[in-house]
């Protein structure tokens, strides 16, 4: 199989569709998230990550997509498969796997105050030991 070489060009025309993301799905996530490019090196509660970190991701994520992107492919009912329509499904699933990921509350993603002993697992759900 070929590997698409993809280009920066490729890459820039879902730049929009990424910030889209960041706007729907991770801006609500943390209080101090925020579109503006001043604040984009804020770290998320906990994560360890910046918007500018998760655009990044979602940009590396653009590039397999697009890689992945199969042309020639048809659905059972033979119709063929925009481009554009692959890599936003491709970018729905990451960004939620990436936000259910960093806003587990029991494991102290995105949350500055959790327990500690709920941080480390040392209680059950309760709180109880």
């Amino acid at each position: 199989t070929n590997i698409r070489v993809v280009t920066n060009e490729d890459v820039e025309k879902y730049q929009r569709m990424v910030n889209m993301y960041l706007h729907k799905y991770v801006i609500k996530n943390w209080n101090e998230a925020s579109m503006a490019k001043s604040s984009d090196e804020i770290t998320l509660g906990n994560t360890g990550m910046s918007v500018a970190d998760i655009r990044q991701h979602l940009m590396c994520e653009v590039v397999v997509a697009l890689q992945k992107y199969n042309p020639d492919y048809r659905t059972k009912e033979g119709k063929s498969v925009l481009e554009s329509t692959f890599v936003y499904q491709h970018l729905f699933n990451r960004c939620g796997q990436l936000m259910k990921k960093l806003t587990k509350k029991r494991y102290g993603y995105g949350i500055w105050s959790s327990n500690l002993e709920d941080v480390l697992g040392e209680t059950d759900y309760y709180g109880k030991d």
